[in-house]
């Protein structure tokens, strides 16, 4: 996938169900904790997964095939959900 790509770091000291926020989306296809699967009307397709790293820190991933509108909710309800259960969200985008 060549599209945008977001990672966000926390603690992740409080877990946090993204899934359950997005089941109600109707570009929802599937997930499960923190990783989910959006797919739009015109084709969009967004993933969110949590990454395990070679450091201290696993991160979210949020990345899609182009950025759209669907992208562009998907990585604003994440990280606003993300920030509920954390006192620092670092948040990079990969150019």
């Amino acid at each position: 996938m060549s599209g945008p790509e977001v990672h966000i770091e926390s603690y992740f000291s409080i877990e946090t169900d993204l899934a359950q926020s997005f089941r109600e989306w109707s570009e929802f296809v599937k997930g499960e904790g923190y990783c989910v699967e959006l797919q739009s009307d015109d084709g969009g397709l967004v993933l969110i997964n949590l990454i395990q790293t070679d450091e201290e820190r696993p991160l979210i991933l949020v990345k899609s095939d182009h950025e759209g509108e669907l992208f562009q909710r998907a990585l604003g309800l994440t990280t606003y959900l993300l920030a509920g259960h954390s006192d620092c969200v670092m948040v990079h985008r990969r150019v």
